[in-house]
């Protein structure tokens, strides 16, 4: 009975702290899906490589949307246009580099506030190298065909009859307004399915198995920032909420094992894997997921060893 009460309490409180956060993110996502045009973000894209790179890491601070949302957005982008290296960049620092991520984070960690700078931090570092791999290496070609022309002709279709120029104003709002409200709830069921199941696991992490075998992987240089990166990683836990379950790990583990979770998870998981491998090849997807994960582990452990020394 006690382990079922505080298996219970710890699931509603990871919920209870991350939902408000989850919709936020849910309800931006929604109106962007409908309101903003991909075309006029296209006015906006440098040509340039470099200033590509910093495009794609920031971009996310006027489209925050979390990586269960981001995928689509970015496919339909570069079929339109948009540089796949730009595509990728952002795919890879949106979720964890917007203005939703850094206030739940902040909130999480209202004990250790460094925490939320450090994950921008190291998302844009990984992330940047990643645009650097990817201006060089990433073109057109590694996109599959995976979109058919009749579904993208009934999408223009679809997008024409919307904004006919003969219907009426109150009609199109009605329209927008149900659209918006679809894509929330079909994003809200998405995201939450995986937050209990990412709460739910957590919980049990943390009343079910015991204290000391997890502190044997709490020992060590390299130990705990993999295997946080590989629970961050199988969680799948959308990047606006999993803040909120890394700080139950606190005082267990490292700050800069945490921050590997926050990190590498917001980047890639196993559903946005499957997501990105409709969208790129998957020798595309898996130098993505190497490059990551050296470039958080390497970032976290360093983080570790210059908090050890302040």
């Amino acid at each position: 009975m006690s382990f079922l009460s505080d298996f219970r309490t710890m699931v509603v409180g990871i919920l209870l702290e991350s939902f408000p956060f989850i919709l936020l993110g849910v309800v931006i996502s929604a109106l962007l899906q409908t309101l903003v045009s991909d075309q006029l973000l296209q006015r906006w894209i440098p040509k340039k490589t470099i200033p590509g790179i910093l495009f794609g890491c920031l971009l996310g601070i006027i489209f925050p949307l979390c990586e269960c949302g981001i995928i689509p957005v970015v496919h339909r982008l570069i079929r339109k246009g948009m540089p796949p290296y730009i595509g990728i960049v952002f795919m890879m620092a949106g979720p964890v580099i917007n203005p939703v991520v850094f206030t739940s984070t902040f909130v999480a960690f209202r004990a250790q506030p460094e925490m939320a700078i450090s994950r921008m931090v190291l998302a844009f570092a990984a992330s940047a190298f990643i645009g650097l791999w990817a201006s060089r290496g990433v073109h057109a070609s590694a996109l599959p065909n995976t979109v058919s022309n009749a579904n993208e002709q009934a999408a223009t279709g679809k997008k024409n009859i919307k904004h006919h120029p003969n219907k009426a104003p109150n009609a199109a709002w009605k329209t927008k307004l149900h659209e918006t409200l679809e894509h929330a709830a079909i994003e809200m069921f998405d995201v939450g399915k995986y937050l209990v199941l990412g709460a739910a696991v957590t919980a049990l992490l943390q009343t079910a198995v015991s204290k000391k075998w997890l502190l044997t992987l709490s020992d060590g240089d390299w130990t705990p920032h993999l295997f946080m990166m590989g629970l961050s990683y199988v969680l799948s836990i959308c990047s606006t909420a999993d803040s909120f379950v890394g700080a139950t790990f606190i005082p267990d583990f490292s700050l800069g094992s945490v921050l590997a979770f926050l990190v590498f998870g917001a980047m890639l998981d196993i559903k946005s894997t499957l997501m990105l491998l409709k969208v790129f090849r998957f020798k595309t997807v898996a130098t993505v997921l190497i490059i990551s994960a050296v470039v958080v582990l390497l970032g976290s452990v360093a983080f570790d060893q210059l908090y050890m020394h302040l």
